[in-house]
C-alpha cells in the first residue's frame, strides 16, 4: 500500500463544518413538529415526540461538536506528478487515487461560510465523477488547483 497522503486541511475547516452542520441539520427538528401536527401531543404521541426530539437534539449536537473534528482529523490529500491521493472518512475510511491523465478540469469554489473564513474547496472532475478537497486556505487552494492543472496537462501530453 502506498504511503499516507501527508497534507492536512486547515483547522478552520472544523469551524466551517460546525456552522454548516448546525444550520443544515436544523431541518430534522421539523420531523417532531410534523408528527405533532398530524397526531397531536396526547398520551403515547407525547412520548414519541419527546423521544424523537431528544434523539434528534443529541445527533444535532454530535454533528456540531464531534463529527467535524473527526472528519478533519482523518482528511489527508497529496498531489504528485502521477496522481491525486485523497484519504477521508470517520466510520468508513475511503482512499481515492485519481490518475492525472483522467482529470478533465479542476475548479475552486466558495460558499458563504468558506468565504467568511477565507477558505475554498478544490473540485477535480473526471469523466466518471467529481472529487473534492474541502476547506483549504484560499492561497493554498489556488496553488493546488494550478498544480493539478499543470500536472494534468503534462500527463495528457504523455498519453
Amino acid at each position: 500500500m502506498k504511503k499516507t497522503p501527508f497534507h492536512k486541511l486547515t483547522p478552520r475547516a472544523i469551524r466551517v463544518w460546525q456552522l454548516g452542520n448546525a444550520v443544515g441539520n436544523l431541518f430534522f427538528f421539523g420531523i417532531p413538529l410534523v408528527y405533532t401536527g398530524v397526531f397531536g401531543m396526547s398520551g403515547f404521541h407525547f412520548w414519541v415526540v419527546a423521544g424523537s426530539t431528544t434523539v434528534i437534539f443529541i445527533l444535532w449536537l454530535l454533528s456540531i461538536v464531534l463529527f467535524p473534528y473527526l472528519s478533519w482529523k482523518r482528511w489527508r490529500y497529496s498531489v504528485d506528478s502521477n496522481e491525486i491521493d485523497l484519504k477521508r472518512g470517520v466510520l468508513v475510511h475511503t482512499r481515492t487515487l485519481i490518475p492525472l491523465s483522467r482529470v478533465q478540469h479542476v475548479d475552486t469554489r466558495q460558499g458563504p461560510f468558506l468565504r467568511w473564513y477565507k477558505l475554498a474547496t478544490v473540485t477535480i472532475s473526471t469523466a466518471a465523477t467529481t472529487h473534492e478537497i474541502p476547506a483549504l486556505d484560499e492561497v493554498i487552494a489556488d496553488r493546488v488547483r494550478n498544480k493539478i492543472s499543470t500536472y494534468a496537462r503534462l500527463a495528457e501530453e504523455d498519453v
